[in-house]
């Protein structure tokens, strides 16, 4: 779970700068037919075992290349996974064989295989680059509230992979004029790039939704997700990670076997 270092700006003002800079940036040449993303990610899992909560962290690795009709290759990678409690990995069972050993998967995708926000979001692609007019599509794509809207940014960047920087500027003068989102303060990811969070907690819920933003250049870094108000049935004290995303490395290139 990342910690912040508060900020001395307003929200209204620190991301409208950035904003401004970020309108700024010219978008890399055209590298190739497919996008390129690898995703890390932390989610944690819970059984009941007679009638008593245990809990554990799965870690993962996603490579995904794809084209324009969403054809390409999945490359996931799922780790052993990392116990809330020495009594919780107890619970869980020495036989389980997800404990001990990582599962590969290499598979090709075919076109339409996956639906994309194209075919979730019909009626509102191709996203507006004024921020006036993509705050109106955000807000007919999600319940209104800031956590939803912070889940529809956070499908754009995890949807589109490469986000031009009018976009991303749009998107960051969107964030800036939402009434209940905050900024939790700048930290470093687990890849050690600096990172500014803003964060959203829906009404009656106990649960923290902040994405990390590269103040740089908009870019999503990842996301988090806390327990701050103590759950019944997880074995988790407040303040507790639920989920952890990060996208390390995208970018277009030409081919199924390459990397950025």
């Amino acid at each position: 779970m990342l910690a912040f270092e508060p900020l001395d700006f307003s929200r209204v003002e620190f991301m409208t700068g950035i904003s401004e800079s970020v309108a700024q940036l010219n978008d890399p040449p055209f590298g190739g037919p497919y996008i390129y993303t690898r995703d890390i990610g932390l989610n944690l899992t819970t059984r009941v075992i007679g009638g008593m909560a245990a809990s554990a962290w799965f870690p993962t690795t996603t490579e995904r290349w794809r084209s324009s009709d969403g054809s390409g290759r999945l490359v996931r990678t799922e780790y052993p996974p990392e116990f809330v409690s020495t009594g919780a990995a107890g619970m869980w069972g020495e036989a389980d064989a997800v404990l001990h050993d990582a599962q590969v998967t290499d598979r090709p995708v075919r076109a339409g295989q996956y639906s994309t926000l194209k075919d979730v979001w019909e009626g509102v692609m191709p996203l507006s680059h004024n921020p006036e007019s993509l705050s109106r599509q955000l807000m007919s794509v999600s319940d209104g509230s800031a956590q939803g809207l912070l889940g529809a940014v956070k499908e754009i960047y995890y949807d589109l992979g490469v986000v031009e920087a009018s976009l991303r500027a749009a998107i960051l003068r969107v964030l800036a004029g939402v009434e209940g989102l905050t900024i939790a303060g700048t930290t470093s990811d687990k890849s050690g790039r600096e990172v500014f969070g803003i964060s959203a907690q829906a009404d009656g819920q106990g649960v923290q939704f902040t994405l990390l933003l590269d103040p740089a250049t908009g870019e999503m870094n990842g996301h988090q997700e806390v327990l701050v108000k103590r759950a019944e049935k997880l074995d988790l004290e407040p303040p507790g990670l639920l989920s952890y995303g990060e996208r390390q490395v995208w970018g277009r290139i030409g081919d199924t076997g390459s990397c950025p």
